[in-house]
C-alpha cells in the first residue's frame, strides 16, 4: 500500500465557527479520527468513481469524465426510459462498460479499505457508488458492502422475478464493434420466466430501494456511525451527501478525501469536519494508520 512520504504533508481543512477554513497539522485529523473510532459507533466509508481512476476507469464528472466529455448522449443512455425504448442499444452500451470494469484491477485505495474492514470488523460498512465490483475483488466483505448503484456484472428480470444473475460469459470482452444477434438476446433473458433482462445498475430516472440497492441498509449504517468518510466522490449524485447528513445527525465526524474541491468537502467544512486534499489511496492510508493504533 502506498504511504505518503514524510516530506509531503497532508493538507487538512477544518471549519471554524465563522465558516472559514484553515490548513493545519495532520495530527489534528488523526486525533479526530482516533476519537471517532474510539467512540464505538460504525465507521462508514462512502466511495465514488475517484477510487477506481487509478485502476484505469474513467470518472463520471470533472476532467476526463464520461458525462463531461460525452455529455447528454451518454447521460441519456444511462436512463431507464432510454433503455426500455432501445433495449438492444442500451444493452450494447452497458456491455462495453462491463468489459472496461472487468479488465480493471483493484488499486491501493481498494486494498486500504479492505484493511479497514479487517481491522474494524462488524463496525465497518462500505457504501460504494461504483458499479465495477473492484472493492469485492480486492477482498472487501460482501456482508459489509452496500453496492448502492448495483453492478455491471449482474442482470435481473424486467418482470416479477427477484434476484440478480451474472451476465453470461459469452459477453466477456464485448467491444463497440460487436453487434447483438438474436442468439445474444436469447442469453439476455430471465432463466425463470423468459422475459428480457436489464443491467443491474441504478439508472438516472430510477429510485433507490432496499431489495436491489440496499438503501435502507446504508441508512441504518450511517445512523449508527461515529465516523463517516467520503472518498473519491464529487457529490454530483446526492446520495453521498444525504448519507453524510444522516451520519452528522447521529453525531459522526465527517472526513472527505479528494484532491479536488467538491460539494462534500464544502459540506465537511460547514459541519466542523475535515478534508484530506489528496488522492484516495494516500488519504485512506492515513485513516488506516490511525485505525491500527486505535
Amino acid at each position: 500500500m502506498t504511504t505518503p512520504p514524510a516530506s509531503d504533508p497532508i493538507d487538512i481543512g477544518r471549519a471554524l465557527v465563522n465558516s472559514s477554513s484553515q490548513r493545519g497539522d495532520p495530527g489534528g485529523i488523526e486525533a479526530a479520527v482516533s476519537t471517532a473510532i474510539d467512540a464505538g459507533g460504525n465507521v462508514v466509508v462512502i466511495t465514488g468513481a475517484g477510487v477506481s481512476v487509478p485502476s484505469g476507469l474513467r470518472p463520471y464528472r470533472g476532467k476526463g469524465g464520461r458525462w463531461t466529455e460525452e455529455g447528454m448522449s451518454a447521460m441519456s443512455m444511462a436512463t431507464a426510459s432510454y433503455f426500455f425504448a432501445n433495449q438492444e442499444q442500451g444493452w450494447a452500451w452497458n456491455l462495453v462498460r462491463r468489459t472496461e470494469v472487468m479488465r480493471a484491477e483493484p488499486n491501493d485505495a481498494h486494498h486500504a479499505i479492505v484493511e479497514l474492514d479487517r481491522i474494524l470488523g462488524d463496525r465497518f460498512v462500505l457504501v460504494t457508488q461504483n458499479v465495477d465490483r473492484l472493492h469485492l475483488r480486492a477482498g472487501s466483505s460482501p456482508e459489509r458492502t452496500v453496492e448502492i448503484h448495483g453492478y455491471l456484472e449482474g442482470m435481473r428480470c424486467t418482470g416479477r422475478c427477484h434476484g440478480v444473475i451474472p451476465v453470461p460469459d459469452e459477453f466477456d470482452g464485448w467491444s463497440p464493434d460487436d453487434e447483438l444477434t438474436s442468439d445474444h438476446l436469447g442469453l439476455l433473458t430471465c432463466p425463470v420466466c423468459g422475459l428480457p433482462t436489464r443491467p443491474h445498475v441504478l439508472m438516472f430516472d430510477e429510485m433507490y430501494d432496499e431489495e436491489n440497492y440496499g438503501v435502507d441498509t446504508a441508512r441504518r449504517a450511517v445512523t449508527g456511525a461515529s465516523l463517516c468518510i467520503t472518498v473519491g466522490t464529487s457529490g454530483g449524485v446526492p446520495v453521498a451527501e444525504r448519507l453524510a447528513e444522516i451520519a452528522l445527525t447521529a453525531g459522526a465526524t465527517h472526513v472527505d478525501i479528494n484532491p479536488d474541491n467538491n460539494s462534500l468537502r464544502r459540506f465537511a467544512f460547514r459541519v466542523g469536519g475535515y478534508a484530506i486534499t489528496r488522492d484516495a489511496a494516500s488519504g485512506l492510508s492515513t485513516i488506516v494508520d490511525v485505525a491500527r493504533r486505535s
